[in-house]
């Protein structure tokens, strides 16, 4: 009877961890659907970081930052704590070790990606509502190509008071 019970229990670990993973193809995701003037956006987080959670509920989950994000942004979130396999150009393996490959192990950070699979800026850290929305009209205007950061939000100020 107890052996009966380890293998039913063992069985469904094996199909949970099964039915709860992924497989993240960043280069066909790129391929698919970046391709059609979008920029991949991918959010590296780990469950218990209070960091994270704060950004899910306050940045990521504002009204205006959605409404950008479903219009502008093919958005893919990776948990680093989860089991999803990612595959990135040369890479295979879990979302940490993914992070790691691609040098940012710090949690939350904000990846984003060209149509040509190159990570075009990354974004270390908890950012807020504000920042963040210029961030990401930073990318989407494309504006990384020309500009730093800081002189495209100086520039967008000086604008905004004319």
């Amino acid at each position: 009877m107890l052996k009966l019970l380890i293998k039913t229990f063992l069985i469904s670990i094996i199909i949970q961890a099964t039915l709860f993973s992924r497989e993240i193809y960043i280069d066909k995701i790129v391929k698919k659907e970046v391709s059609l003037g979008k920029h991949l956006f991918v959010w590296l987080h780990q469950t218990d970081c209070g960091y994270c959670e704060s950004m899910k509920e306050f940045t990521l989950d504002d009204e205006d930052i959605k409404v950008l994000i479903k219009k502008k942004f093919v958005f893919v979130h990776i948990n680093i704590n989860e089991k999803d396999k990612v595959m990135y150009k040369d890479f295979v393996g879990n979302g940490r070790a993914f992070a790691k490959h691609i040098g940012y192990n710090f949690y939350p950070t904000s990846l984003f990606f060209d149509s040509n699979n190159k990570l075009i800026y990354a974004v270390p850290g908890y950012k807020d509502e504000k920042i963040f929305f210029s961030i990401l009209k930073y990318i989407d205007s494309k504006s990384y190509k020309t500009m730093e950061f800081e002189s495209y939000v100086n520039e967008a100020d000086f604008n905004e008071e004319l």
